[in-house]
């Protein structure tokens, strides 16, 4: 049994949370792999072989990374078949305003009503604000989005939102619902294309580290 969660990072907060994920999947008994979408090829991409599948997106300016809706429909047939789940990244969800977590809900809702998507399990996660990685224009754009939403933030500091209990407790609940899948049908068999080696989660290896077909742009 082995899950892959396959994410698309824009300033890497996504990529924490889903390296978080797999860490915490793993220490429930499902051995994970991660692979970012935004560094990585995914045609050679063997969702096949897995047992489970996470997706997570940033959500920035009112949009998903349309590179997993993409891997969504490419895999929509393996999709229906087994656990998954899907979380969203943004600081929306965050907001002192009720109006803007609505929002960020209803986005979520909409990017997977027309990717034809239903996991077993979601949720939206707040982001953070790296200040220090931003220009100049962007640095001043970020800022007026936080205060807008209630936030008030200095930008001469970095700034993390995300309540990693929820982190944890999402992937705990999603690690059993991939047991009590397990418990009630056969084990699925890998295909000859499934990815080989055992991976520690948390140790920032990504599925296409090991595959030697996969490499990163």
């Amino acid at each position: 049994m082995r899950a892959i969660i396959i994410y698309a990072t824009c300033e890497g907060q996504t990529e924490r949370i889903a390296h978080r994920i797999a860490k915490t999947l793993t220490q429930h008994g499902v051995p994970t792999d991660t692979f970012d979408v935004a560094r990585n090829d995914v045609y050679p991409l063997a969702v096949e072989s897995y047992d489970a599948v996470v997706l997570g997106s940033s959500l920035h300016f009112a949009e998903h990374d349309p590179r997993i809706a993409w891997c969504i429909g490419e895999n929509r047939q393996r999709l229906t078949e087994i656990p998954t789940a899907f979380f969203s990244v943004s600081l929306g969800i965050v907001s002192e305003h009720y109006k803007d977590r609505a929002e960020v809900q209803m986005l979520a809702d909409q990017f997977l009503q027309e990717a034809e998507f239903e996991p077993s399990l979601r949720a939206c996660f707040a982001g953070s604000l790296r200040y220090s990685k931003y220009g100049w224009f962007k640095k001043r754009l970020m800022h007026w989005i936080a205060d807008k939403s209630g936030r008030q933030t200095e930008m001469d500091r970095d700034y993390e939102f995300t309540n990693w209990d929820a982190v944890d407790t999402f992937a705990a609940d999603f690690a059993t619902i991939v047991h009590n899948t397990r418990q009630t049908n056969p084990p699925v068999t890998n295909s000859p294309n499934a990815m080989m080696g055992n991976t520690d989660a948390g140790n920032d290896q990504s599925a296409a580290q090991r595959h030697p077909s996969m490499t990163t742009q």
